[in-house]
């Protein structure tokens, strides 16, 4: 049977029917339509590329994370941060990301999105923040009881350029799948215009379309030298699990975070060339004045 021939619109040359082009893979013949197609879609994934690595990232300096995540936690895109009920350990989480944040811009707002009334990870109480070393007069929230409403101001607020981050409790928002992923995808074009980061707190949720997904959980803390009778070790410990990242990969480990100083680390260390694990000694942070007095 003898093949059937079109004309490319790119230029007067015969194309070879589609049973010819699949055999192109094989080794056989490509037609110059082909080609274009594919050299347009490299182009626009190296674009993407490109886009993605454009803006600047948040380096957690704890463990391997930045590692995992390709040199950081990338602005201009947003994040899906998840925990269990009644656990403030995703919330703790994203307010020790957020003090990272403003140490190193000290002008920019941060945008808080969350019903009025306590959800599954608590409530932000405003006059708490001094004590994990942040200001809250960085902080705009804004309040809606109907989450489709809370979640368009989360996605309006992204679009703005000169905010430093925005954070969204999504609560119920997530139940319906096809709202979920166009939402998401529209999330991702807003924060690409406005350049800020994006944090999306809540519930286990569907992680696609997101840059990043994560998993926090509280952690038990190290007691060895409570029992031993020496100085108690009152920083948190959170069990984080990077599920998902788009240009990195996954990865876990335990963190805690020290409220006075703002930083992150591993709770253990990995520098053992035997692999195995030890335990990190107590951090002593210089208290401030005031609170020495």
């Amino acid at each position: 049977m003898q093949a059937t021939y079109f004309t490319s619109s790119v230029s007067d040359e015969p194309v070879k029917s589609a049973s010819d082009l699949i055999q192109a893979g094989r080794g056989g013949y490509i037609s110059p339509s082909c080609k274009a197609s594919r050299f347009a879609e490299l182009k626009t994934q190296i674009r993407q590329a490109d886009t993605a690595r454009s803006f600047p990232a948040l380096q957690l300096k704890a463990g391997r994370f930045d590692t995992a995540l390709s040199g950081g936690l990338r602005f201009g895109h947003v994040h899906l941060m998840t925990g269990r009920s009644f656990d403030g350990a995703a919330t703790g989480f994203v307010l020790a990301l957020l003090r990272l944040m403003m140490d190193q811009h000290i002008s920019s707002p941060v945008v808080w999105c969350s019903p009025p009334h306590a959800g599954h990870s608590g409530h932000i109480l405003a006059s708490a923040l001094p004590a994990l070393g942040i200001s809250p007069s960085r902080f705009i929230f804004v309040h809606d009881q109907h989450p489709k409403r809370l979640m368009g101001a989360f996605e309006e607020v992204l679009q703005t350029r000169g905010v430093l981050a925005v954070i969204g409790e999504y609560g119920l928002f997530a139940r319906s799948a096809d709202t979920w992923q166009r939402w998401v995808r529209r999330t991702r074009l807003a924060a690409q215009t406005g350049g800020a980061m994006g944090l999306l707190l809540g519930l286990p949720a569907p992680v696609s379309g997101f840059e990043t997904g994560w998993h926090i959980t509280t952690a038990p803390a190290d007691l060895s030298a409570e029992r031993e009778g020496l100085q108690t070790d009152w920083r948190p410990y959170w069990s984080v699990q990077l599920a998902y990242s788009r240009q990195g990969r996954p990865y876990a480990d335990k963190l805690v975070y020290d409220g006075l100083t703002g930083r992150l680390q591993s709770a253990f260390s990995r520098s053992d060339q035997d692999g195995q694990a030890t335990q990190l000694p107590v951090s002593q942070p210089a208290l401030p004045a005031s609170v020495l007095a």
